[in-house]
């Protein structure tokens, strides 16, 4: 079972119900937890902190529910992204990040300048590549080294 059936589950909620408090479809939320699609960023933090829990654990990147120390990050980076600070931290480039991770430097460079949002498949390859919790690479905390990861 995926973490956002068993987290649904646990707190006795429906799928229509939860659907309804994020604002999208029933449809569309079950797609989410049968990963048919991908979850939106914006949907991401919405579930984390409705479930008081870190993105990662979402993702199941780490099996602790925590969340991730409180920031100081304000609102006005709700819709961006650490990647190219991540990125020039460790003095790589653009085509060997996309290499890395298996697709084209013009479609990385979207995710780094907010073209599109980042399916979380990519998500979890950058977190773990550059060893970041996803929290840290989307602006939910300033708390950069992830909790311990799953094998």
């Amino acid at each position: 079972m995926n973490r956002l059936k068993e987290l649904r589950i646990e707190n006795n909620l429906l799928q229509v119900e939860l659907a309804k408090k994020l604002k999208i479809s029933q449809n569309g939320y079950s797609q989410y937890e049968t990963e048919t699609n991908d979850i939106p960023t914006s949907i991401l933090k919405n579930l984390a902190n409705f479930y008081n829990v870190s993105i990662d654990y979402l993702l199941c990147l780490t099996n602790i529910k925590d969340k991730y120390k409180s920031s100081k990050i304000l609102k006005t980076f709700n819709n961006m992204n650490r990647l190219k600070e991540i990125r020039d931290d460790l003095d790589l480039n653009q085509v060997s990040i996309a290499k890395i991770i298996g697709m084209s430097q013009t479609g990385y460079s979207a995710y780094e300048t907010y073209f599109c949002d980042i399916p979380t498949k990519v998500l979890k390859k950058l977190a773990l590549y550059y060893n970041v919790s996803i929290d840290y690479i989307l602006y939910v905390t300033d708390e950069r080294k992830p909790n311990k990861r799953n094998n």
